[in-house]
């Protein structure tokens, strides 16, 4: 699965760049580390775990794994002002065929495509946003929670983030979240 996890992040950061160049957006660590998280929610499990972090949900795992596309030449981490990253796929087209069939479907799903098209459209300050929101809920769920509202789960980010975020803005990412399908909230 390693080998196999490092292709398909490898992908993912293809295609993600592919319709970044559209959106204006960058794919850089804080970006993938978001929409990774948000694609494993979906369904494409590629057992990262995830724990809450400052800027959101956090894979010490998929950190590491970044890197190590690096060192295997797959992709060209190019720092832009000192605090900011860029993630550049290298082209490598032999890679591709090591994916394996069950590999390929899994990422080419309609529901991951347009996911990863959607996903593409928000910066990463709005994605981490998102995936907080979305962790938060998941959190309470785990609490034994049955019956979220939202102002609890805007209570509860507003712990987390401070003033980062507007009510608005995670009012914004609930209906994100709801209208694909991440979760379903009452009033």
């Amino acid at each position: 699965m390693k080998e196999n996890r490092d292709l398909i992040l490898w992908y993912l950061i293809k295609e993600f760049t592919k319709h970044c160049s559209r959106t204006g957006n960058k794919v850089g660590k804080k970006f993938l580390q978001k929409v990774v998280y948000l694609l494993q929610r979906k369904g494409l499990n590629l057992n990262y775990n995830f724990s809450i972090h400052y800027y959101g949900p956090y894979s010490s795992q998929l950190e590491y794994d970044i890197h190590r596309l690096e060192m295997n030449r797959l992709v060209r981490i190019d720092p832009k002002d000192g605090y900011t990253h860029e993630i550049i796929p290298e082209e490598v087209s032999d890679d591709e065929k090591y994916l394996s069939h069950h590999d390929i479907e899994m990422i080419d799903s309609k529901e991951i495509k347009d996911l990863i098209k959607n996903l593409s459209s928000f910066n990463a300050s709005e994605l981490e946003l998102i995936a907080t929101v979305d962790y938060v809920i998941n959190q309470l769920k785990i609490r034994g929670t049955d019956e979220l509202n939202k102002k609890e789960i805007i209570e509860k980010v507003k712990r987390l983030k401070g003033n980062k975020y507007t009510e608005k803005k995670i009012e914004e990412a609930i209906k994100f979240l709801e209208e694909n399908g991440f979760v379903k909230i009452e009033g």
